[in-house]
Order: structure tokens, then C-alpha cells, then sequence
């Protein structure tokens, strides 16, 4: 199977960072947010987006049945 040197570069480099705070996502979290505010850097949120309404399916739903 082919494998793309792009791609697994980026899951050492994933690997790597994830050791290094003991896979504990919330202190990499920490990390990162630390570092955004250091380079003052803004945050872009938006709005969820709107589902649009779900057609009707021919198919009742269990509820409807």
C-alpha cells in the first residue's frame, strides 16, 4: 500500500507532542492556548450553522409508524 511522507510525518510529529504531556489532551490544550495568547493571535468564531429543514422520507419513521 502506497504511504504518503507528508502524512506520516505528520503522525511522528503527533506522536511526538502527545508523549511529551503524557497523552493528556487537556494539558496540550493548555499548551496551545497559552502559546495563541503569547503571539496574539484572534480567535475566529462563528455562529453554528442552520440545519436545513429535513425533507419528508417516504420512509416513516419509527415513531410514526
Amino acid at each position: 500500500m502506497w504511504q504518503d511522507p507528508i502524512v506520516e510525518e505528520i503522525h511522528k510529529v503527533r506522536e511526538a507532542l502527545a508523549a511529551k504531556f503524557q497523552y493528556d489532551v487537556q494539558a496540550l490544550g493548555k499548551v496551545f492556548q497559552a502559546q495563541q495568547a503569547a503571539e496574539h493571535r484572534t480567535v475566529v468564531t462563528r455562529p453554528p450553522r442552520r440545519r436545513p429543514e429535513a425533507a419528508q422520507s417516504p420512509i416513516p419513521a419509527p415513531d410514526q409508524a
